[in-house]
């Protein structure tokens, strides 16, 4: 894991990149009917896995393309045929070239069974798709009605859950406040993070969704403010999840760090579900953003300046079988080392 390039300013900012996830049945679909006829929203293209799933129909297509649509609305819509990475790239070629219109973000939807690793390594790591595109946010359905079955029983909905950075639930309408209620604290448990907010039939403001971006929120951990607990375990108790954060108030050794990171993804890699965080380093005035999935390592990237007056390390990990104490241990010693 190289050292961190000093942040400079981009002729042209990369477009942002999210992913809306869910399991079968959570409310993808309506979630992104609502949104995609939301007026702030016209600045996006959506990549599905066949028109017919999120109910175009319903959409008021004005304009057939060669093998995407654009809405009334002005978003611009395609299908995933084949690879990813191909998709976004042909995608924004036809951008550049003024083919479509110039989309400023871009929404994935996966399947209810997808595991949203594979999106999010081609997000992160894969040149052809970093050249242009930043992966800003991953936005998981969670259905308020048969979520804690789900959840317990479909390991794919639980890592769904602990990956994302926006927890939305559907169906509170049709759920009981005690429902709700231990629905939230099964998400809480699987994802220590990430907020949970409530779409009404579907509906959502864009702002909540898409906004601030994952740089800026590493370090509004919750239970990690001055003079907080500084670790916030939960164990999510089905198979395996569990989610922490490490702070270090002393700046870090990058290097040291670094090796840490690339050991503990080589080894650990598939119960290394996610991480991410800001650190302070040794020698920069400026924080180093750090991201993860299973065994890929994001570049890290400085940031401009610190979010806030909190200037200590916050990096949250979302693991399968890797205890926060064994975790911390081996941390404390490669620092130290």
């Amino acid at each position: 894991m190289s050292a961190p390039e000093p942040r400079a300013p981009l002729p042209n900012e990369p477009i942002g990149g999210s992913l809306i996830t869910g399991f079968l049945g959570s409310g993808k679909t309506t979630l992104l009917n609502r949104l995609l006829r939301h007026p702030g929203m016209g600045d996006t293209a959506v990549i599905v896995n066949e028109f017919g799933e999120i109910g175009l129909d319903h959409l008021l297509i004005e304009t057939a393309l060669d093998s995407a649509v654009l809405l009334k609305s002005g978003c611009l819509c395609c299908t995933l045929r084949g690879d990813l990475v191909d998709t976004l790239a042909s995608l924004y070629d036809r951008r550049r070239r003024a083919e479509v219109p110039a989309f400023r973000r871009v929404l994935i939807e996966t399947t209810g069974l997808a595991d949203p690793a594979p999106i999010l390594h081609a997000l992160m790591a894969d040149p052809a798709v970093t050249r242009h595109y930043r992966m800003d946010h991953v936005i998981t359905t969670v259905d308020a009605v048969n979520a804690l079955g789900q959840l317990a029983e479909h390991y794919e909905s639980a890592k769904q859950a602990a990956v994302a950075d926006r927890l939305v639930l559907t169906k509170c309408d049709l759920a009981s406040p005690a429902g709700i209620g231990a629905v939230t604290a099964r998400l809480r448990a699987l994802n220590a993070t990430a907020p949970i907010l409530r779409a009404v039939d579907g509906a959502i403001e864009p702002d909540a969704l898409f906004g601030p971006s994952t740089e800026e929120r590493a370090s509004r951990v919750p239970g990690t403010e001055p003079h907080a607990h500084a670790h916030g375990a939960h164990d999510g108790h089905h198979h395996g999840i569990s989610s922490f954060v490490l702070v270090r108030d002393e700046p870090l050794p990058w290097p040291a760090l670094a090796r840490w990171l690339e050991s503990l993804a080589s080894l650990r890699g598939p119960d290394l579900l996610r991480v991410k965080g800001i650190v302070n380093v040794q020698g920069r005035s400026r924080p180093v953003v750090i991201h993860a999935v299973q065994h890929v390592l994001h570049p890290p990237r400085e940031l401009s300046d610190w979010p806030d007056g909190d200037r200590r390390s916050k990096i949250v990990f979302i693991t399968r079988a890797i205890g926060e104490a064994a975790l911390e241990k081996s941390f404390r010693a490669a620092v130290a080392a």
